[in-house]
């Protein structure tokens, strides 16, 4: 199983205590006038990562000073950058400094950067670049403790730091879907601008673009995402206003029900794709396990050996978070029984493998999840051309399989991993014991692909 590691947080072996200790860029080497940087964050593990966020930030912003500058960017991203320059000078970031010593080697420092740009004659400052100008108002001034105005990609920017998904795939993705999210908005926008300044108006206009361009379910994505962020800014940030511009806006009703979004395949597809799947020996294994579990993809991929549990009176897999994997919901944390074909093609499946080995380890990695579903849905294509039909229509299908047999609904949603029925009956009681949610497998299950051999 993979572990999750901070970057540059490492314990002190003679101590105990736990420190950020991270070699200077080479891009600051010229600022920096030490080896690394190098500062205790706690006693414990606990404490230590609740304040590695904010001295990891400061470092970066040092860094990206040196590689951008402080021109081009918010106001209060350029107050971020020129107020970590300034403690990384050991200079008081909000003033002109706290001692005699430090407010003339500042005013010295400020008066290199812009006394070349001075006319002799009427003593003004003619053409200082903005770059130059910044630091040297820092060096002469600090920077003011009031925060700037929160802007549209300050909040993307925050929100995603303080929501980012631990799991760097899951990660990647959130980002990408934020990044269209925001460059919509810009783009109706007209450019960056304070959250305050965005109203209601600039909403129904970004709201009537984009329901020209894509899906209403799109949109409806969209809004949510851009109004998490507007909510989490004004609510934490100081300078993001007070009124989210998106909160209640109303759009229009999907075309189609969730229902409707995904059908449940013919079985001779099915079949058909059972026979493409005989030369490869791990996609056999993992439809067959989607077929007959009714389980997610995302969820059979990333199976480990340990959780396919097979010498008990009830064969079954075990869904569970886990560091490396995350789940829909706390209602997809189950155990579902190994029916049929299912237990053949688990069994085959684990052969030879040690415990904290991944079952299916070529779909297990980075990407992984969009490489299975490419390769099984490339075998469906071949035999239907629904777009509505694709490897997790097979969660339809024991759906359907389930109403057939008349399973009681609230085991089938056990199997499946979804919540049970709202009030008291929902919330009571630990669920149904494996040999119950087995006898409903095998009830929905009956004589089908009885000679299977996966």
């Amino acid at each position: 199983m993979r572990n999750i590691t901070v970057q540059y947080l490492r314990q002190n072996k003679r101590t105990g205590s736990f420190e950020y200790r991270r070699r200077v860029p080479k891009i600051l080497e010229g600022t920096v006038k030490k080896r690394e940087f190098l500062k205790v964050l706690g006693k414990t593990l606990r404490e230590a990562t609740m304040r590695y966020g904010a001295e990891h930030e400061r470092i970066e912003h040092l860094v990206s000073l040196a590689k951008h500058g402080v021109t081009g960017l918010s106001p209060l991203e350029q107050s971020n950058r020129l107020a970590a320059l300034l403690k990384s000078w050991d200079a008081d970031p909000h003033g002109s400094g706290l001692t005699d010593n430090e407010r003339t080697w500042r005013a010295e420092a400020a008066a290199q950067l812009v006394d070349k740009y001075q006319d002799p004659i009427s003593g003004e400052y003619i053409g200082v670049p903005e770059e130059d100008a910044a630091v040297a108002g820092a060096l002469l001034g600090g920077v003011s403790k009031e925060a700037p105005e929160v802007t549209v990609t300050d909040a993307f920017k925050a929100y995603l730091v303080e929501h980012a998904l631990k799991i760097p795939e899951q990660q990647k993705k959130q980002q990408q879907r934020f990044a269209r999210s925001e460059k919509n908005l810009l783009f109706v926008l007209g450019g960056n601008k304070p959250l305050s300044a965005i109203t209601r108006s600039d909403a129904r206009a970004w709201r009537d673009m984009r329901m020209g361009q894509v899906s209403a379910a799109t949109v409806r994505r969209e809004r949510n995402d851009i109004g998490a962020v507007f909510g989490w800014a004004i609510s934490e940030m100081d300078g993001a206003g007070e009124i989210n511009p998106f909160r209640g806006m109303r759009l229009e009703g999907a075309s189609e029900g969730r229902r409707d979004q995904r059908l449940p395949l013919d079985q001779a597809v099915i079949d058909r794709v059972y026979e493409d799947l005989k030369p490869h020996k791990d996609l056999l294994q993992i439809w067959t396990l989607l077929d007959h579990t009714g389980a997610r993809d995302s969820e059979i991929r990333m199976l480990l050996a340990s959780e396919v549990v097979l010498d008990t009176p009830t064969p079954h897999i075990i869904i569970q978070t886990r560091p490396d994997r995350t789940l829909k919901s706390k209602w997809s944390e189950r155990k579902i029984p190994l029916v049929g074909a299912a237990l053949t093609a688990a069994k085959n499946a684990i052969e030879g493998l040690g415990e904290g080995e991944y079952v299916f380890p070529r779909y297990a990695t980075a990407g992984g999840l969009d490489r299975l579903s490419q390769a099984l849905n490339r075998r469906i294509r071949d035999h239907t051309d629904n777009p509505k039909h694709v490897a997790y229509s097979l969660r339809h299908n024991m759906k359907d399989r389930m109403r057939i047999a008349e399973v009681f609904p609230e085991k089938a949603k056990a199997i499946e991993g979804h919540a049970f029925s709202a009030g008291q009956d929902g919330s009571y009681g630990g669920g149904y014991p494996l040999e119950q949610l087995k006898e409903a497998l095998e009830k929905a299950l009956k004589g089908y692909r009885a000679d299977c051999t996966s």
